[in-house]
């Protein structure tokens, strides 16, 4: 078992995900490692057992660290790259090269936006999303800030693709409703 003391905590990325996002990850002799599960301070039987475990594979290099509120095991992996900005592309960029027409269909499929029927004083307002639920959805999808999920929301009123349901309001991340003109 190591202590804090004896890693280095290190930004990481996975460049085989689809979108590299940094990690935390911890170098311990020149190797990359990260987290596989952290243990409350009164499971070190638990952390103990997983870490023999895994162990048993001599294909995998495991650790135990005692942090200073829990346990945890970090597995070496050697796809892990130590994190350099120049390697990560910036955001409004990633944002720009989003394929906004299948960014639409996937929004409209099952697992999308919740689009229906839906009332604000006395008028019903049919096939429309909050604007709130719509940035919760692209902040899970994309792993994006919520500012930045507005602006994709904006994005998607300024090429067209959808609207305010009254043409009252820029994209707002509350609620306001939308609806998408295939739905019109």
């Amino acid at each position: 078992m190591l202590n804090e003391s004896q890693v280095q905590f290190q930004d990481a990325i996975d460049p085989d995900s689809d979108r590299p996002i940094p990690i935390i990850g911890i170098l311990y002799q020149d190797r990359l490692f990260k987290q596989l599960k952290s243990f409350p301070k009164d499971k070190l039987e638990s952390a103990q057992q997983l870490t023999r475990q895994l162990s048993l594979d001599p294909k995998v290099l495991c650790l135990m660290l005692e942090e200073s509120d829990k346990y945890t095991v970090w597995c070496q992996d050697a796809k892990l790259k130590s994190y350099d900005a120049s390697q990560v592309e910036p955001i409004d960029n990633a944002i720009d090269k989003i394929d906004l027409k299948e960014l639409v269909r996937q929004m409209r499929d099952i697992g999308g936006v919740k689009i229906k029927d839906r009332r604000y004083r006395l008028t019903v307002y049919p096939r429309c999303m909050l604007g709130s639920e719509m940035t919760t959805w692209l902040v899970r999808k994309f792993f994006l800030a919520e500012a930045d999920a507005v602006k994709l929301g904006q994005r998607l009123i300024d090429e067209k693709l959808m609207h305010h349901v009254t043409d009252a309001h820029p994209f707002e991340d509350g609620f306001f409703f939308y609806r998408f003109y295939w739905d019109e």
